[in-house]
């Protein structure tokens, strides 16, 4: 059964709390300010937007970081991505004590434990299209298309009638409940593989299941076999964002998907509203159906 109501109430139970929507947001436009301001960095600044799960509209629960793109007019050419990466962490120095330098990115703690990633870019040609971000670890600078990505996300949205968003925040709270840290994909591996398998559905319920059967049918041939298929970028085709998933992370996560369909079909299918409850509970725990 779709239980239309259980899912619409889980839905809006694992939505961002209000307060840490207005705290992400200050958050996030008091360093675009400073970013724009500061008198070291105000050189080379073109413009600052967002990216990441607060931008594409699918973070849920508490808003764990948010993603800010700083567009700089330097010459990635001859600047190594530590260097840009040192320089911003300078730059945020002034203004946050707890800071991290990371892969390509340098995280801050704002005010209400907000975790702001910053991340240094340089636009390909223009200005809104696609850039290049340091890669610390692999000493270059590589292509994304964070505006892209959201413009991919917002197409979808329209496409299935709102239940894109919505199922991709269920697909997260399904896989944050998954056994083991090693058979959850990182957030936006996930949204990809909704983005690819969602179809047009009519119900939450059928969005999962065509999701769950989704992903099986088209990945699970590579179950076991050391290889992770190649996942394109909706909003970067050329970008495979699973280059950096373990085969044998892809194996755990495959498994739990395929154990995870065939209970989805089962509650779907199901005649008796208890009985279809207790099949998506094992999905979604208890908090469906409260």
């Amino acid at each position: 059964m779709e239980l239309a109501s259980d899912f619409k109430a889980l839905v809006s139970s694992i939505e961002p709390k209000p307060a840490h929507v207005t705290a992400a947001k200050t958050a996030h436009e008091t360093v675009r300010e400073r970013l724009k301001s500061d008198e070291e960095s105000k050189e080379a600044h073109k413009d600052t937007f967002l990216s990441g799960s607060y931008a594409r509209s699918t973070a849920i629960k508490d808003i764990k970081d948010v993603d800010v793109i700083c567009l700089l007019d330097i010459n990635h050419s001859i600047t190594p991505p530590e260097v840009v990466l040192a320089w911003m962490e300078e730059v945020l120095s002034r203004y946050y004590s707890v800071r991290k330098r990371q892969g390509r990115s340098v995280g801050v703690q704002a005010a209400k434990n907000v975790w702001l990633d910053i991340v240094p870019s340089v636009p390909m040609s223009a200005d809104s299209g696609p850039i290049y971000i340091p890669d610390r670890e692999a000493h270059e600078w590589v292509s994304t298309h964070p505006k892209g990505q959201i413009a991919a996300a917002v197409s979808q949205n329209k496409a299935t009638n709102g239940y894109y968003v919505h199922v991709v925040k269920l697909m997260k709270f399904w896989r944050d409940r998954l056994p083991r840290e090693s058979c959850r994909p990182k957030s936006y591996i996930l949204e990809t593989l909704v983005y690819r398998t969602i179809g047009y559905p009519t119900s939450h319920a059928r969005a999962v299941v065509s999701v769950l059967e989704g992903i099986e049918r088209t990945y699970g041939a590579f179950r076991k076999t050391n290889m992770v298929p190649v996942i394109q970028d909706p909003g970067y085709p050329s970008v495979n964002v699973a280059k950096r998933w373990a085969s044998s992370e892809f194996d755990e996560f495959m498994t739990e998907v395929q154990a995870a369909a065939s209970i989805a079909r089962q509650a779907l299918d199901a005649t008796d509203e208890a009985a279809s409850r207790r099949l998506w509970r094992r999905l979604f725990g208890n908090e469906l159906g409260q």
